[in-house]
């Protein structure tokens, strides 16, 4: 994949390399501080679909269009706190030992995923253009990775199988919908892939694929074969994510 979207590439280059800079050139601070780390944070990931879809961001603060175009800006972050299973703390991604206990027994954890409102979504169903979905995963999954793997997917907002989802989960006490990167309902919703870049610690953010105009969806994996109704008949639906619990 090497096609390059000409209007826009460089100023998609000079951004995501600023983008880098600002979130590393503080590293240090958050190990210090075991303080979770994002590489693209919700602000920047408006910004960096702004400049990809060549439109402008509306600050609208959840309460509107994330960007003029009518699109909705998504965010998943693998770069996420390991747990320690000698003390239970949350240990920032870039640490290889707990802060608290100074054990090395960390347990992976990579389970970020994408916000959508069922309510939301049912609400405005025909004016809402698409999903912008961003993911960023380390290469290597460890505290000394270098380089992390960002792409972009758009998904059509009217797609049959994201609103069976929608609908189903409406239906329940929690109204959100904790769509999971790379699962079987992302691949069903039909995402076409519109950025596929390297961001290293240090040096130039590498862009592999750029095309905002491609409708063309990713291939379904073999592995899923089942039909849109038999998936959700299977959903156990979940609870509600972002409950606050405190160790003892």
């Amino acid at each position: 994949m090497n096609k390059l979207h000409d209007v826009t590439i460089g100023s998609l280059e000079e951004l995501l390399n600023l983008i880098r800079k600002k979130a590393f050139l503080l590293l240090e601070y958050y190990k210090m501080y075991n303080q979770p780390f994002n590489i693209i944070d919700s602000v920047d990931n408006e910004m960096l679909h702004a400049c990809m879809y060549n439109t402008m961001c509306t600050g609208s603060g959840g309460s509107g269009w994330d960007t003029l175009d009518k699109g909705e800006s998504k965010g998943s972050d693998r770069c996420q706190s390991r747990k320690c299973l000698d003390c239970k703390a949350k240990v920032m991604f870039f640490l290889d030992v707990c802060p608290e206990c100074n054990s090395g027994n960390l347990k992976d954890i990579a389970d970020s995923r994408w916000g959508i409102s069922s309510t939301s979504h049912l609400k405005y169903q025909g004016q809402l253009k698409s999903y912008r979905l961003t993911l960023v995963e380390p290469e290597e999954n460890n505290f000394s990775c270098k380089k992390f793997r960002l792409r972009v997917w758009s998904i059509d907002a009217d797609n049959e199988h994201l609103m069976a989802y929608a609908e189903g989960q409406n239906k329940q006490k929690s109204k959100g919908i904790n769509f999971m990167p790379l699962s079987e309902s992302f691949y069903m919703s039909k995402p076409c892939l519109h950025l596929d870049a390297i961001l290293p610690i240090r040096g130039k953010v590498k862009i592999n694929y750029f095309d905002p105009e491609n409708n063309v969806p990713v291939d379904l994996p073999k592995k899923y074969s089942r039909t849109t109704e038999e998936v959700m008949q299977a959903k156990t639906w979940g609870k509600d994510r972002g409950n606050v619990t405190r160790r003892k």
